[in-house]
């Protein structure tokens, strides 16, 4: 007798089929471009030196969070019962607090300069752990909490969220992984300052597909965990993310 997969596993084939069509798709976009701009894109992209070559992107497995710390984390969530007013307490509750406000409160602990290397816990106090938990909580329950889970919200519309990441930092958020629509990406923004570029560093871009609510509190939500992730983890100038409408029809 056949077993029934489960919702990750469906997720995962629809998300290889969609690597493997954007990959045959952008192949026939460039197949139709003229030889002369490939050659000076891939040019464009050669580190400045030639005899040193750029960043590659590591083939290492992706972690994934373990079955012990999702069940932790559904737990938690459960315990929220998290309907509309709850949403909106707790989303006008993590919105409050910005990168000045965590080190002067003392969640933040001298911390590396934003564009630098991973927050370390240790740059972090009991109070911040605890900020960072909830983000990524609140932040999973939004992407994928079902009724079964605690959070009951009337989600209208299907919207798509893209988040750029440092392919060395991605696993700050492996619950989102699992999930994911994968896509290689170089980054190219430039700190004017000059002291954190990104430019030809290996990124990744994620896409994701999640519901939302007639209020847009989803979206606003969603915005508000990863700035705080940022803060406190991620340590990026600037996180990229959009959201959007994936299509008119509602949610059925």
């Amino acid at each position: 007798m056949a077993t029934q997969p489960t919702v990750e596993e469906l997720a995962r084939r629809v998300a290889d089929g969609l690597r493997g069509e954007f990959r045959s798709r952008l192949r026939e976009e460039l197949l139709r471009q003229p030889v002369e701009w490939l050659a000076d894109e891939l040019l464009a992209r050669l580190p400045d030196d030639p005899t040193v070559p750029g960043p590659r992107p590591s083939r290492e497995p992706r972690p994934a969070e373990s079955d012990e710390d999702r069940s932790g984390r559904l737990h938690r969530i459960r315990s929220w019962q998290l309907d509309h007013a709850a949403l909106d307490e707790r989303v006008t509750r993590l919105t409050s607090w910005t990168r000045d406000r965590l080190e002067a409160e003392g969640l933040l602990r001298t911390p590396p300069p934003k564009g630098g290397p991973l927050i370390a816990p240790s740059h972090r106090s009991p109070a911040g752990e605890d900020l960072l938990r909830e983000a990524k909580d609140l932040l999973y329950a939004l992407l994928f909490g079902e009724p079964a889970d605690g959070v009951v919200l009337d989600r209208v519309q299907r919207e798509l969220l893209t988040l750029t990441l440092p392919r060395d930092k991605a696993h700050t958020v492996a619950f989102m992984l699992r999930a994911a629509t994968e896509i290689g990406a170089v980054g190219t923004w430039q700190d004017p300052a000059g002291r954190a570029n990104d430019e030809r560093a290996p990124n990744l871009l994620f896409q994701i597909e999640y519901g939302e609510i007639a209020d847009e509190l989803v979206g606003r939500g969603i915005a508000a965990c990863l700035r705080l992730v940022n803060d406190l983890e991620v340590n990026e100038q600037v996180l990229y993310g959009r959201m959007e409408n994936v299509e008119e029809s509602t949610l059925t």
